[in-house]
């Protein structure tokens, strides 16, 4: 099971720096050089890779839009050094997903999790962790490997139609433990993963695009269909929201 402190859940969700393109992250996803600290990657990468575009100024990271406006995303006040470490709420700006979404890591005291910004309205889509991009760029998929119990959350994998409003198509939420990590895709219609059940031994697995919809094998062996578009929810509002919108600030 994880544990869900902002402080020891997110070595869970952090990059496998041997392995690029497995775990929680498509590394091509974030700024380079990659720093990983206290199990989390550093903003500082894309600070300087997004110069001119981006700044950070204290509690507040700017983003620029399209049009020359721009996005103001602020740290809760009780990030300053003597806040209340259970009411911290940070944001902080780790990758981008091509040239349509800004990728920030949303850390709240518990249940971390990855949030996109659109580079032209600034809307926001909250996923997972680090979204892994199909090979034609029409899809991406998403692992949330955060405890239900705790964190609620709305799907374990997660299948988007990407466009410059990424829209959840498929995915699948079990009943039980199991988690998921990705390792590669293989083609646009097969994702191969690495899955882990009750026993949490890990086995390689996969996720592939058949005539009936989306089909997952899980670590039992089982096939599931998941949850198609039509029955499945946009993810829900996360309990951090930025503060800070569209327009100059």
């Amino acid at each position: 099971m994880l544990t869900l402190s902002c402080a020891a859940a997110w070595p869970a969700l952090a990059p496998r720096p041997a392995s690029a393109g497995a775990g929680f992250y498509d590394l091509r996803t974030l700024c380079q050089p990659l720093e990983i600290h206290g199990g989390s990657p550093e903003e500082s990468a894309c600070l300087k890779e997004m110069t001119g575009a981006v700044r950070r100024d204290g509690r507040k990271l700017t983003l620029g839009l399209a049009n020359g406006k721009t996005k103001v995303i602020t740290d809760a006040k009780e990030c300053e050094p003597e806040g209340p470490e259970a009411d911290c709420i940070s944001y902080r700006l780790i990758g981008r997903l091509g040239d349509w979404h800004y990728m920030l890591l949303v850390r709240p005291y518990e249940c971390p999790y990855v949030m996109l910004v659109n580079r032209r309205t600034g809307a926001e889509t909250p996923i997972g962790s680090g979204p892994f991009l199909s090979p034609n760029g029409k899809r991406f998929v998403t692992i949330d490997p955060r405890d239900d119990g705790n964190c609620g959350i709305d799907y374990r994998i997660g299948m988007f139609a990407y466009g410059d409003t990424p829209k959840l198509e498929w995915s699948y939420k079990p009943e039980g433990l199991e988690q998921y990590q990705v390792d590669t895709w293989i083609g646009d219609t097969r994702v191969r993963l690495q899955a882990s059940g009750e026993t949490d031994k890990e086995a390689p697995t996969d996720l592939t695009r058949t005539a009936q919809g989306w089909q997952l094998k899980r670590p039992n062996g089982e096939m599931s269909m998941g949850t198609a578009a039509a029955a499945a929810q946009t993810p829900s509002p996360q309990p951090a929201t930025a503060q800070g919108s569209s327009g100059s600030r």
